[in-house]
């Protein structure tokens, strides 16, 4: 096994204007050194360690991002809307991180409905994104912020109706 592996991405803001960047199969844990790197149209950073995009660098020109194989665990859709300055983003590659593998079939939807903004066109390996996909996500994310504002609704009144009638412990007890 090769130990000669990047860990970090310093000194790569040197190069403006490098289109294509090849980091896959390294112990990256974070792609934050790569800011400045304006230019960039490819970048492949698969087979690293990365559990999360917080800190993803503004990458404007980006049309192909590889993250295949990494570690990102649970809150991917928060993950994925670290993603939504990358205004060219066409296609997603992110299979084999625990969550997108949990997704599975649902994982397109995901990324639609995260960056429902950006003109994806293909997401890991399933066939390109189609009018009738970007539809059914924003039916979902509809539906999802819809069943958000009732459950804080609910939450609001019932706080309220606690606030009104405070309940005695003996109270409380002698109702049972």
């Amino acid at each position: 096994m090769n130990e000669n592996r990047l860990t970090n991405c310093a000194g790569l803001a040197a190069m403006p204007k490098l289109i294509e960047l090849n980091l896959n199969g390294n112990r990256l844990t974070n792609l934050s050194d790569l800011r400045g790197l304006g230019s960039l149209k490819k970048l492949d950073v698969g087979k690293n360690k990365l559990a999360t995009l917080e800190g993803f660098p503004l990458l404007p020109e980006l049309e192909t991002l590889d993250m295949s194989e990494n570690a990102i665990e649970a809150n991917g859709d928060k993950e994925l809307v670290h993603l939504g300055e990358c205004e060219n983003l066409k296609t997603l590659l992110m299979a084999g991180n625990p969550w997108v593998d949990e997704k599975g079939d649902d994982f397109k939807k995901e990324v639609l409905i995260a960056l429902q903004q950006l003109n994806i066109v293909q997401v890991n390996d399933s066939e390109p994104v189609t009018a009738e996909d970007r539809q059914e996500a924003k039916v979902e994310k509809t539906a999802r912020e819809q069943a958000a504002r009732e459950a804080e609704e609910e939450a609001r009144r019932a706080a309220e109706e606690a606030a009104k009638n405070p309940v005695e412990e003996g109270e409380e007890e002698a109702a049972e």
